[in-house]
């Protein structure tokens, strides 16, 4: 793990307290981590899954075996934010909408600094990549990556 994200506190255990119908059947057996900065985007991302998922649960109340939706790992990833899951549904219409909302928060961790929450750029240090603000990436001693 980078030293520098480990010195940024982790904020998922605010976030399954605040959706628990979004983290119900999250995988704790796999470690997830969520930098600090994008918390936000985090946040947003589970405000809008709830309304979703809980009229879904309603429509069709899941098996116990069997959950609707379920969070195997969050994470960053060469400077983005991953968020791994799986839906249990022949609904297409709301599978698709899921995944649109994953995408753009996804996107959106890329113009993100994942250290204070700022517009950020995508900066390489070494074979670290971090999604940085101009005064993050300074002080770390980052390099922003070109286009191609």
């Amino acid at each position: 793990m980078n030293p520098f994200v480990e010195n940024h506190p982790d904020q998922i255990d605010k976030l399954i307290q605040d959706y628990p119908v979004v983290f119900r059947h999250m995988d704790t057996t796999t470690f997830s981590n969520l930098p600090a900065g994008w918390y936000t985007i985090m946040d947003n991302l589970c405000s809008d899954l709830t309304p979703l998922l809980e009229e879904a649960l309603q429509e069709n109340p899941e098996a116990p075996e069997e959950p609707l939706f379920s969070i195997l790992q969050i994470k960053e990833k060469f400077g983005g934010l991953r968020f791994y899951y799986t839906m249990n549904t022949k609904n297409d219409d709301l599978y698709r909408k899921v995944q649109a909302m994953v995408d753009n928060a996804e996107d959106a961790s890329y113009e993100t600094c994942q250290i204070t929450g700022k517009p950020g750029v995508l900066c390489k240090s070494g074979s670290w990549y971090m999604t940085l603000c101009e005064e993050s990436r300074i002080s770390m001693g980052y390099k922003i990556i070109g286009n191609g």
